[in-house]
């Protein structure tokens, strides 16, 4: 396959490395314009750390895509969305902009994505087993529905050191290899490994580790709402066209941790009459850690589950196992999620013997 061109894998390894310089040298940009994430209230954090990388990533990304040695418009959508959400996420990262204005903007997106760049859910494949559900004229509004869940997900997913983009580099990944095994096009694996790679740079100052016991940069709003609205996206794009054959469901599975945590905790908020877009220390991340995990341990208990997921979601489809099984195995982790998070005590105590000491990464 051409992504393995030498030019391709010199520009997703290039890719990594200059994401990792970019990291480097916006820290002090982003304390000259106030760029930075402050300590106080929910924020743990004991000093002023950059949000700049989603910056880093984005031109890191930008400036290798020339190299991937194939016409990138039909990816024009997903780029240019990518750079509108950046420059919102700035901009809310400066000024804290309103839930609606933000929810606008991401809708601007996801039009853009579905009503430009054509790129729609058509069909969620044979869910019930008597054949393809199809959408018809709900296909825009539900892909856009879609897509704007994705990107509060990821967004949501950004509480703790290395998490949103350990857990947005293991589904690209997948997108990917599921790309490469459908036989998607080089260019549509080119861009999920190049992600990859622009993630992974990141997460060289983002993610802890023995050598690094706190982060150093963090992707902000901008970077969140990027690259929830890529994967989005590139799953979308995977699924529906006209020679795919990877089941719907199958890339379902790969979204499903962010997705069901999102939406649970959307809906326990909306019982208790809050905005489901409140902010508050409920997520499971934060429920593994009053649970006694470590945030290092929690974050790396919760990219294996993102990746466990993925790799039972893409064994189902290549080796062909009912989609309606699949959709019901799925449906019923969301319905466990939402009544056993319901209880967080109760799951809290469970969690608390998992993460007895010697159990789990410190």
């Amino acid at each position: 396959m051409e992504i393995f061109k030498i030019s391709n894998l010199l520009a997703i390894q290039f890719g990594f490395f200059l994401a990792m310089i970019l990291c480097a040298l916006v820290t002090r940009p982003s304390r000259v314009f106030g760029l930075v994430d402050r300590p106080g209230g929910r924020k743990r954090h004991a000093r002023p750390v950059p949000i700049t990388g989603g910056v880093a990533m984005f031109a890191a990304f930008s400036l290798c895509l020339p190299f991937l040695n194939a016409s990138i418009l039909p990816f024009a959508s997903l780029i240019i969305g990518m750079g509108f959400l950046l420059a919102v996420g700035l901009l809310d990262d400066l000024e804290d902009l309103a839930v609606p204005t933000k929810l606008l903007a991401q809708v601007v997106a996801a039009l853009l994505m579905t009503s430009w760049g054509g790129v729609q859910i058509h069909s969620l494949g044979n869910l019930f087993g008597n054949g393809p559900v199809l959408l018809g004229e709900w296909s825009i509004p539900f892909t856009v529905a879609c897509t704007v869940l994705m990107i509060n997900a990821i967004n949501m997913a950004d509480g703790f050191d290395g998490l949103a983009g350990g857990m947005s580099a293991v589904v690209i990944f997948w997108l990917g290899l599921a790309g490469w095994s459908n036989g998607a096009g080089p260019v549509f694996v080119g861009i999920c490994f190049l992600l990859v790679s622009v993630i992974l740079g990141f997460l060289v100052y983002n993610l802890r580790n023995p050598w690094r016991r706190r982060a150093a940069i963090f992707m902000g709003d901008s970077g969140s709402m990027m690259l929830g609205f890529a994967i989005a996206w590139l799953a979308v794009h995977l699924t529906q066209t006209p020679t795919a054959t990877v089941y719907p469901i199958s890339v379902a599975w790969l979204l499903v941790l962010p997705v069901i945590d999102a939406v649970s905790i959307g809906i326990r908020r909306i019982l208790k009459g809050r905005s489901p877009f409140a902010a508050d220390r409920e997520h499971l991340h934060h429920l593994m850690v009053r649970a006694g995990f470590s945030v290092r341990g929690a974050v790396a208990w919760l990219i294996a589950l993102t990746f466990l997921f993925g790799a039972i979601g893409l064994m189902g489809w290549a080796l062909a196992w009912p989609e309606p099984i699949l959709f019901v195995v799925v449906a019923s982790f969301f319905l466990i999620h939402l009544m056993v998070t319901a209880r967080a005590w109760r799951f809290i105590r469970w969690l608390r013997r998992l993460a007895r000491p010697g159990t789990l990464p410190h």
